[in-house]
């Protein structure tokens, strides 16, 4: 997580090519956002798939045989519909920046975004896999 952090706070920054121009217009704070959302989509894509991955292995050795730690449509359907959703609360971003309008952008607010999506991303994942370390310790897989 502390390579998240680095990230987070190194994407909140002003980059080069950026004029630092105080005050900025709401359109050049939208401008500011949108010009991160690739490189937040793929951290919260990478994570994702990190996620998923243990959901599948790690999920899958916490049940017993023949049961599903995860609906197998939520696997797939699933990371469809998170895609979608973090998207939109990215959005949902740059609409409160603009509403409290203070002419730069809230590097606080991306950085705390950022951080809430990536923890969220990780937790089915970190779940199935504290499923999986009780089962070998109690010895005893989910139903």
């Amino acid at each position: 997580m502390p390579i998240a952090l680095n990230l987070a706070s190194r994407l909140a920054e002003d980059r080069a090519d950026e004029s630092v121009i105080s005050p900025r217009s709401r359109r050049e704070i939208i401008r500011w956002w949108e010009s991160r959302r690739f490189a937040y989509n793929f951290l919260v894509g990478i994570v994702g798939i990190g996620s998923w991955i243990s959901v599948v292995v790690f999920g899958s050795m916490a049940v017993k045989p023949g049961v599903d730690f995860e609906e197998p449509l939520g696997l797939i359907a699933g990371p469809f519909f998170w895609a979608f959703m973090a998207n939109l609360c990215y959005t949902s971003g740059w609409m409160l920046d603009t509403t409290l309008y203070k002419g730069v952008p809230s590097r606080k607010l991306f950085k705390a975004g950022l951080i809430f999506s990536l923890l969220l991303t990780a937790l089915p994942g970190l779940w199935a896999f504290t499923a999986w370390i009780i089962a070998l310790i109690t010895g005893q897989k989910m139903d």
